[in-house]
């Protein structure tokens, strides 16, 4: 099939719930324009500078001197992102009361003087008892313009909770959409559903903010994300501090190290 565009042009409002989860039932992703505001955009594009400049050593996971895992330690400024009401919306009404924080990033990729096809792939593994197979929903947010003269965010759309494909037969079948948008904008998808970055013969530089929520209920994604006691512990509004709640093995070791007291119900 043929490649589509997605963008805030043809996205549901962000007011209109019921648009919103029509759209999501059927592609299991929903573009969300102004998901930050420009002068937002601008205050994160300064942290992220700042952050690279000041601590070099925590862009660095999985040997990635491009990526950071850890802004909820060094950049508290970056915690106006990851509660945005746009999103509580849909987990509330996608997933339960359940979900929680899982794990956030910042990508940086540069520019290439070559192209190359979409690294099509899958995060994690469905979750059949969800009633969208929803296990860890995703949110990508430009933090720099994007258009087909730049790298960009690709997904192939499949029904929620339809039939399952393999990578290969669901992106000939159903076929594969370029996310495009200006800095700011942000698409929510299942993490489970096929999708990759295309990468493009460009000069400009692509950033975003990668954010996974989770199911208390559930495993963490991973370990890459510490969550500070000043979230779980000390965040005055206690639907916060549940909902940072879900500690990872690598939280609990630092506060362990740290002789913080992890309640017992926290510890996995």
């Amino acid at each position: 099939m043929e490649t589509q565009i997605a963008s805030e042009v043809n996205a549901p409002a962000l007011h209109d719930i019921e648009a919103q989860v029509s759209f999501y039932e059927k592609n299991s992703y929903v573009v969300l324009p102004e998901f930050l505001n420009s002068d937002e955009v601008r205050l994160l594009n300064d942290t992220v500078d700042q952050d690279r400049r000041d601590n070099p050593f925590m862009w660095w996971y999985e040997g990635n001197p491009r990526c950071a895992c850890n802004l909820l330690v060094t950049q508290p400024v970056f915690d106006i992102t990851y509660r945005r009401p746009c999103v509580m919306r849909l987990l509330e009404q996608l997933m339960n009361p359940d979900f929680c924080f899982a794990s956030s990033s910042v990508q940086i990729t540069e520019p290439s003087d070559t192209e190359r096809p979409t690294g099509w792939h899958r995060d994690t593994p469905y979750w059949f008892e969800q009633r969208y197979n929803i296990n860890f929903p995703q949110v990508i947010c430009y933090l720099t313009d994007v258009n087909e003269s730049t790298h960009c965010f690709s997904i192939s759309p499949e029904p929620a909770g339809g039939e399952i494909l393999d990578d290969a037969e669901q992106v000939e079948k159903r076929g594969g959409v370029h996310f495009y948008g200006k800095a700011g904008t942000a698409i929510f998808f299942n993490s489970s559903t096929v999708h990759g970055l295309t990468t493009r013969k460009t000069e400009n530089q692509r950033r975003i903010l990668q954010i996974y929520y989770g199911h208390h209920s559930q495993p963490p994604i991973n370990d890459s994300s510490i969550i500070p006691p000043r979230l779980w512990r000390d965040h005055p509004d206690p639907e916060a501090r549940k909902f940072y709640s879900r500690l990872n093995h690598m939280s609990i070791m630092y506060c362990d190290g740290f002789s913080i007291p992890v309640p017992k119900e926290l510890q996995l």
